[in-house]
């Protein structure tokens, strides 16, 4: 598949933009009922007010904390969160396999790898990645994030710009294996600021002459991502489009050797090629729970305000039901009764409370609001917070295993070939195929699925005590590696840990330490413990 010609392009832009709309109507109605002032999909106002459609607030406080815990526990800003390393096929090759398939040794390739990982972290703890990735993280509870990875063009600023992608405005197509390989963007810019943001930008005529004005207007563009197959080397093109009428004209295009658009799903169901999120599963309780609020404050309009009747000599009129609202009737009791007088409503209004609490609970638990107790309530240990982030990984699996595939993955190494173009890496090339090379997530909620190996261990090592003492465990556990496993798994800071070295003297102090409490010499028993260790280091 060769480039687009502008036509084709075009076509291709007004059939995307059908499909898009085609399914937007659930995101639309999901969005309404936890963010009704967003207007992103018709775009007639920002922030627009609109009419009292959502009453009840718990849905929208959930998508906003569950984003923010991946903001925080996933993708964390002021600590590292992934590292690149050598993947598993590449740890159990032989040396001498892996420097014929590599071209450099092992030892050399960790070092190589651990420079690369300082470097790239060091981009995403900037100030764009945690702002974009939140805004993306947002989106992704409905179904689909989008995040637009690109090189800064402008010699002011960080050198990787991450700008977030509503889900309103941008659709992708899955290719084949079922990977998302075409992805569509619609955007506005203002004309001056095209050549701003991508300076290689052919620019027609008319668009210079907009560009050229004292206020120049918005312009609507259309940004197309798509895998060009006869490519090897640079097989994703990203191409700028613009039509006004009759006039159409390609202003950007580019090659690279990753896709610049990064847009995770959820969920996806078979046949679709947008995700479903978490707010659409709830959206039957979010609907109900929504309703329950409405008619709750209704009702206690209605109560607290009163509606009142009202005597006339005429014909009733249209009824109004509303606080304050004055029905006329011909009289209001005998012989005529008062003239004004409240009509009797129901002073109940607590008829929902115990269905919007089972309501609101499932909210919560299928968004992800998997919150700790208030600060207030009992005394909360590290074993709890290790619990919880274990539950939101547990709920939330297929989800977090889709976002570290499609998100984490595809962002990382779009950044280290940014990086690589740039020269500011030292690899040339660098391949992360979670085969040789691999991208491992190292954050907090990572930790949460390497507890549970932690927890099997200790249980284990309990186990044994209880059942023949320490004799028992020392003989089925390997002490000296147990420690070392475990402090990986908890990912304990190496500085805070003791090195062979200082393991191999502390053992040799503490042979010397034995020998003269039995009156044997202690130079000997020292030298016997660097013997035992020599011996091992030899045969590893």
């Amino acid at each position: 598949m060769a480039q687009w010609d502008v036509s084709k392009a075009l076509r291709a832009i007004s059939a995307a933009k059908r499909d898009k709309e085609a399914s937007d109507e659930i995101y639309r109605e999901a969005m309404d009922l936890t963010f009704p002032d967003r207007e992103n999909f018709t775009r007639r106002k920002e922030g627009q007010q609109k009419a009292a459609y959502n009453w009840d607030s718990t849905p929208q406080v959930s998508v906003i904390r569950a984003a923010n815990r991946l903001s925080s526990d996933f993708t964390p800003q002021f600590q590292d969160w992934f590292e690149i390393g050598l993947g598993p096929a590449a740890e159990q090759m032989p040396d001498e396999m892996f420097r014929e398939a590599v071209g450099k040794p092992k030892d050399e390739a960790k070092a190589e790898l651990e420079a690369v990982t300082n470097i790239v972290q060091a981009v995403f703890n900037g100030p764009g990645f945690p702002t974009a990735s939140n805004e993306t993280y947002i989106d992704w509870h409905y179904g689909q994030g989008g995040m637009k990875v690109m090189p800064n063009e402008d010699f002011l600023g960080e050198p990787v710009i991450f700008q977030a992608m509503p889900l309103s405005h941008f659709y992708a197509y899955e290719g084949p294996n079922g990977r998302l390989d075409r992805w569509f963007f619609w955007h506005e810019l203002r004309a001056d600021a095209i050549l701003a943001e991508w300076p290689d930008a052919t620019l027609p005529e008319k668009l210079k002459e907009e560009a050229g004005k004292p206020t120049p207007g918005m312009v609507k563009l259309a940004s197309v991502v798509y895998r060009d197959y006869d490519e090897r080397e640079r097989p994703f093109r990203y191409e700028v489009f613009w039509q006004r009428g009759s006039d159409k004209a390609r202003l950007v295009e580019r090659q690279s050797r990753t896709s610049p658009f990064v847009t995770p799903r959820y969920s996806k169901l078979p046949g679709e090629n947008r995700g479903r999120g978490p707010v659409l599963f709830a959206l039957p309780d979010i609907r109900t729970a929504n309703k329950i609020v409405e008619l709750t404050l209704r009702a206690v309009a209605v109560a607290v305000a009163g509606v009142y009747t009202a005597t006339e000599n005429g014909l009733n009129g249209p009824v109004s039901i509303k606080p304050y609202s004055i029905i006329k009737v011909r009289r209001n009791g005998g012989p005529d009764g008062p003239s004004l007088q409240r009509l009797d409503n129901p002073q109940r209004i607590d008829f929902g409370e115990l269905v919007l609490d089972t309501l609101h609970m499932n909210i919560r638990k299928v968004i992800g609001d998997n919150s700790l107790p208030p600060e207030a309530g009992p005394i909360r240990t590290a074993t709890e917070f290790v619990q919880r982030a274990r539950e939101l990984v547990a709920d939330q699996a297929g989800g977090l295993g889709r976002l570290y595939a499609e998100f984490v993955i595809p962002a990382v190494q779009r950044v280290v070939d940014i990086l690589e173009a740039r020269q500011i890496l030292p690899t040339q090339g660098l391949q992360i195929d979670q085969f040789l090379i691999e991208v491992r997530m190292t954050s907090p909620l990572a930790r949460g699925e390497a507890m549970q190996e932690v927890e099997n261990i200790v249980r284990f090592m309990e186990m044994l005590k209880a059942i023949g003492g320490d004799p028992l465990m020392a003989f089925e556990m390997d002490l000296e590696k147990v420690a070392p496993r475990l402090g990986d798994l908890m990912n304990v800071p190496m500085d805070l840990r003791t090195t062979t070295e200082q393991k191999a003297q502390l053992k040799k102090a503490a042979a010397a330490q034995g020998a003269a409490q039995q009156g044997a010499d202690p130079n000997v028993a020292a030298a016997a413990v660097e013997a035992q260790e020599a011996q091992q280091n030899g045969g590893r």
